[in-house]
């Protein structure tokens, strides 16, 4: 099939967002919880109790209090999960005396079919409650309270990665044939005060729950309510003006640079913070947002809520891939720049392992092939950012690189509140081990025992030379 003039329209209309209008792009995302896809998936069974005739306690409940709950049984209604053993069980606080006691007796709570085990433990957790004090030192026992008390998720993929102190209904759990964990604190969205912990357990050990954790915040939203969201980065949701002003200057410099040397993408990335808990090997450790065992334990980068600039439409799957993982910070282009606060270049990411390049295959498949990063440091705000520049696939004359550094000294001289990542040495991927590239103002010094001992080129020369080169790869 042909493209049709549209297609061909829309491929060279760029498109530029700052990390502020991301929700604009993404808003085909908000309907995929609710879409025709929750028909293949289960719906939960939702009541307040195990004996819907039972209303002790009714008397009792605060009227604000009763209305949060009906929010979350609501919330409860929309969710959909991929596999139908399933318990979702809120938990809320409430006054005894001069305590505060997390409960989730004559709470909502949803299971996707009806199970003995389920309900086994459904009456386990009726009977517990656990203290959540603001002034205590935090020595709970229960990854429902922590989570109230941390304002942070947690989770697991398997609930053998806790120790019974740890979660103290794990063997009953386990016993009824649930597996995986995961807690959220929500939030109400005009306080921001916590008001509860949503508890999820699953049969099935997942080895991500980004999709539980979406699903999750989009119904809840519906009622006005917030928990944590996959790949989040909540340092950049209040922002103060400083920063404000320094993503703007970013993603102004990011479409220049794209518009001047005809760049086909343009993305920012900076070290994901830690947002979550983990419990992974009978330790809770801090983690990112991704809820993916793969970064556990690792420091983690992401595009998302930073600066981008797509020139070339073509180029939009393989961004969206980029904003949708995470990326260990040492692999790659990007992790290379970060880590020594330099530059990286490569001539063709497509030639590289999955190893070296974490996205090869969605490079591949987007027919993205020369790459450069570069670290920036904003002096005021002490933030560290990767510039990722992808360069156009039929790039013949690496002058291209060179004038895209000068467009960047230019914008980020000082003064600009910025530091530019050392360009003195562009660290080359994908050449033989000894190979090295020094580049001044000017000039590029090139040197390599393999062929000669050293070159000194103009700019223009170096694709010419890193073919020599290619049989090394």
């Amino acid at each position: 099939m042909y493209p049709n003039s549209l297609d061909l329209k829309r491929k060279f209309q760029p498109v530029d967002y700052a990390y502020r209008n991301l929700r604009t792009v993404s808003r085909r995302q908000l309907t995929i919880p609710f879409s025709d896809d929750s028909r293949y998936m289960t719906s939960l069974s939702v009541s307040r109790n195990n004996n819907p005739c039972s209303e002790v306690g009714a008397d009792n409940i605060d009227p604000n209090h009763q209305k949060l709950l009906d929010r979350i049984e609501a919330a409860l209604r929309l969710l959909t999960f991929r596999e139908q053993h399933v318990l979702v069980q809120f938990w809320s606080p409430h006054a005894v005396g001069q305590h505060q006691l997390l409960e989730t007796i004559n709470q909502p709570f949803g299971i996707g079919v009806t199970d003995v085990g389920i309900s086994l433990y459904r009456r386990d957790s009726e009977n517990k409650s656990f203290v959540v004090d603001k002034d205590l030192e935090e020595e709970d026992s229960s990854p429902a309270a922590r989570p109230f008390r941390r304002g942070l998720p947690e989770w697991a993929s398997d609930l053998n990665h806790y120790t019974s102190k740890q979660f103290p209904q794990q063997e009953c759990a386990i016993r009824c044939n649930l597996h995986g964990y995961l807690a959220l604190p929500v939030f109400d969205s005009n306080t921001r005060l916590c008001v509860g912990v949503l508890e999820l357990l699953t049969s099935s050990k997942y080895m991500n729950y980004a999709h539980e954790v979406q699903i999750i915040h989009m119904a809840l939203k519906t009622q006005n309510l917030i928990s944590p969201q996959r790949f989040d980065f909540p340092a950049l949701h209040v922002l103060n003006e400083s920063r404000q002003n320094n993503l703007d200057k970013i993603r102004g410099i990011l479409k220049m640079a794209c518009e001047i040397h005809s760049l086909p993408l343009a993305q920012t990335w900076a070290v994901s913070p830690h947002t979550s808990f983990v419990s992974h090997e009978k330790n809770i450790e801090k983690s990112c947002s991704s809820f993916d065992t793969r970064c556990v334990g690792k420091v983690c980068m992401s595009t998302t809520a930073l600066p981008f600039h797509v020139q070339d439409l073509s180029m939009w799957p393989f961004f969206e891939t980029c904003r949708e993982r995470h990326l260990d910070s040492s692999c790659g282009l990007v992790g290379k720049a970060l880590l020594t606060h330099g530059s990286c270049f490569c001539g063709d990411v497509t030639k590289l392992s999955e190893e070296e390049y974490p996205l090869v295959h969605n490079a591949r498949m987007n027919r993205v092939t020369s790459c450069f990063a570069i670290f920036l440091f904003s002096i005021e705000d002490n933030d560290g950012y990767v510039l990722e520049f992808v360069l156009p696939p039929d790039i013949k004359d690496s002058g291209q690189v060179s004038n895209l550094v000068q467009t960047l000294k230019q914008n980020f001289a000082i003064g600009s509140g910025f530091e530019l990542g050392d360009i003195s040495c562009i660290q080359v991927v994908g050449l033989c081990p000894d190979v090295s590239v020094n580049m001044e103002p000017d000039v590029v010094e090139i040197s390599s025992d393999s062929v000669a001992d050293n070159f000194t080129t103009s700019v223009g020369a170096l694709v010419s030379v890193l073919c020599l080169y290619s049989v090394c790869m």
